[in-house]
């Protein structure tokens, strides 16, 4: 039995940034696009989120709240290597 609490898929990838690997491993959290994120540097995983906003279409947010700002630029991150990979 996992004891973790957001099953993961098969959807993992990584990329550089500022010399730093990052790896994202999908999530599967119903009705939203989620990410565990995991660093070649000592910064800690966090698991980040797209949600829909208010005023505007979409954000990013960290899974538990709390790092709402490092969620944001590695939303952007991700965004920008996905579309990269896609084109």
């Amino acid at each position: 039995m996992s004891t973790e609490l957001f099953g993961r898929d098969d959807r993992a990838f990584s990329f550089q940034s500022y010399n730093v690997t990052i790896i994202c491993e999908r999530l599967k959290l119903s009705g939203y696009l989620a990410y565990h994120v995991t660093f070649s540097s000592s910064r800690k995983p966090i698991v980040v989120a797209r949600a829909e906003g208010v005023n505007r279409p979409f954000f990013w947010t960290s899974i538990p709240e709390g790092r709402q700002k490092e969620a944001e630029g590695i939303g952007k991150l991700i965004e920008e290597y996905l579309n990269q990979t896609e084109s």
